[in-house]
């Protein structure tokens, strides 16, 4: 026996050293991957400001050329010397790159040439006048190269999207092999030791031990195997369960997989669900299966169960007389040969509900492990719940503004997109108000930040309530907000959006216990198919529309066609 401890204690100290030298070298390989994730996003983010930049010159000189403001001509050139700069930052971020090299090329080639004609606009316009400038406008020219810049521009970030995704599993990987390679290491050299510090010990103690052993293990052995039998069977169905539950998608699925697995483990089990309601007040049943040996009401309080109240489970069996019953159970339990299993359904310390087995006590019987088996079913269904809520908050999130409650800009382009497809195949008409609050900055400087967000969310709610259930109100950016109207055409529009216009103008806000405002908003319309066929030049038209409105004086609704 002592033959091999001097060879156990040195594979010890290697599988140490060894453990030691992997995480040297994992931190080095993670933190490379870090960089190069964080390398990937700064280049997306220039990539968005890049196209920012361009968006910004076509806006401001769309806006000039429709109204004659001097701060649009201000601002279309500040912003023509930001799309040099920020192609020279994209260029710079991805210079390791030959491939999205030359796709910066591309953009800075497009972009230029859409300067270029905007230049000869401005110039026109610096001669002859606005009107000019927009009669020589060449939409299809602008069309066509806004369409090589986003295609460029897509192209460098579905690229740059793929090499996230190629470093983020690199990470993924490293992290892994590298956690294995510690927890594994860290086990067999702790066993090793383990091993060393027990031996001399367990040689004193092993002789008495097998002779004891020896005589009965053949007892043993015949009144084990019936419940190893039975254990495998019970622990197949629950890493059966186990393996189902990831791939449920509902709560009906996740409840009805439970109830399947409870009874294939207990034949004749009954019982019921309980989720917790958003109050946190009451638990309401979500579903019950079997006879009811014993009954439980519709809905709970958390006292009425001593399982909520003591956050474990709670069995109450008929063999035992003298016993705390939970007070939503049968005025009689417990019940002769009959016991009920209580377990709160839980995930990382919350309460998410509860779950109620009664069966015969035989079935239930703790030496089989049953009650132990359901136990980790319980376990797990808590989790599963918990994850499925957490993924619809996620999503939730993931499509609105959090401070205005509207759906956000990537909800929008998505959404315009698909709204326009389905009108345009109905031949019905599709309108896009673009709002804006008027002097907003003015607003900040005054009452502060806060007080602006507090403004933000007020007008979101007000958006939100002027508008249909098929409506699609979101937040543009900034004090900008968009709302798209299916199925309702320009007269229509105009009518909702001088509600909505009304709605803000008479609005207060309410902040730190001051009243502030009113404030008021401008609003530009477009219209499919009369203004435009696309989204983005909805968009544009809308964009320009609210500018000239604001050009006008503000706090008013204009709608505009540009056939004319």
């Amino acid at each position: 026996m002592s033959s091999y401890r001097l060879p156990a204690f040195a594979l010890a100290l290697l599988l140490l050293l060894g453990v030691g030298i992997a995480s040297v070298w994992g931190v080095s390989s993670l933190r490379t991957s870090n960089e190069w994730i964080g390398h990937t996003y700064e280049v997306i983010n220039r990539i968005e400001v890049a196209e920012r930049a361009i968006r910004s010159t076509e806006a401001n000189a769309r806006a000039y050329r429709l109204t004659g403001h001097p701060e649009f001509r201000s601002q279309y050139l500040i912003a023509t010397h930001q799309v040099e700069t920020a192609h020279e930052a994209l260029a710079s971020a991805i210079r390791d790159n030959p491939a999205q090299h030359a796709q910066v090329n591309r953009m800075r080639e497009a972009a230029q040439a859409h300067l270029a004609e905007l230049r000869r606009l401005f110039d026109l316009q610096e001669l002859r006048g606005p009107d000019a400038a927009r009669q020589a406008t060449n939409s299809t020219l602008t069309l066509r190269q806004w369409n090589e810049f986003d295609t460029a521009a897509s192209e460098m970030r579905r690229e740059e999207l793929r090499l996230l995704d190629q470093r983020k599993a690199r990470s993924d990987r490293s992290a892994t092999l590298l956690s294995v390679i510690v927890v594994l290491g860290m086990l067999l050299s702790g066993g090793l030791m383990i091993s060393l510090m027990v031996s001399v010990t367990r040689e004193n103690k092993r002789a008495r031990r097998l002779e004891l052993e020896a005589r009965g293990a053949a007892h043993e052995m015949a009144l084990s195997m019936a419940q190893v039998g039975e254990l495998s069977k019970q622990r197949h169905e629950l890493a059966r369960y186990s393996g189902l539950l990831q791939s449920c998608q509902t709560l009906d699925e996740i409840v009805q997989l439970s109830i399947d697995t409870i009874r294939r483990l207990v034949p004749d089990a009954s019982g019921r669900f309980y989720l917790i309601r958003a109050s946190q007040n009451f638990h309401d049943s979500v579903s019950s299966f079997g006879d009811h040996l014993i009954s439980s009401p519709d809905s709970l309080l958390p006292a009425d169960c001593w399982a909520l109240r003591r956050g474990q489970a709670h069995m109450v069996s008929g063999e035992e007389k003298r016993q705390l019953s939970c007070a939503h159970l049968d005025a009689g339990t417990p019940a002769p040969g009959i016991t009920s299993l209580c377990l709160p359904l839980s995930a990382q310390g919350t309460s998410i509900g509860l779950l109620q087995v009664s069966a015969a006590t035989d079935a239930m019987d703790h030496g089989s492990a049953v009650d132990e088996l359901i136990g980790q079913l319980a376990e797990q269904v808590g989790l599963a719940i918990a994850n499925l809520q957490l993924r619809e908050t996620l999503r939730t999130q993931s499509l609105r503004d959090p401070l205005t409650g509207l759906f956000n800009r990537r909800y929008l382009e998505e959404s315009l997109a698909r709204e326009l497809q389905r009108c345009e195949r109905r031949g019905l008409p599709l309108s896009v108000l673009m709002l804006d609050v008027d002097h907003f900055k003015r607003f900040n400087d005054t009452h502060g930040h806060a007080a602006g967000d507090a403004l933000l969310g007020q007008v979101g709610r007000q958006i939100q309530a002027g508008v249909r259930a098929d409506d699609i109100a979101c937040r543009y950016g900034g004090e900008e907000f968009t709302v798209v109207l299916p199925e309702l055409d320009a007269a229509g529009a105009l009518v909702r959006a001088e509600q909505i216009r009304r709605a803000v103008e008479i609005a207060t806000v309410q902040h730190l216990g001051q009243q502030l405002g009113p404030v008021t908003m401008s609003i530009g319309i477009a219209t499919f198919p009369g203004d435009g066929l696309t989204p983005e030049v909805l968009l544009q038209l809308a964009d320009a529309t609210l500018y000239r409105a604001k050009a006008e004086g503000r706090n008013r609704v204009l709608h505009v066609s540009y056939d004319d």
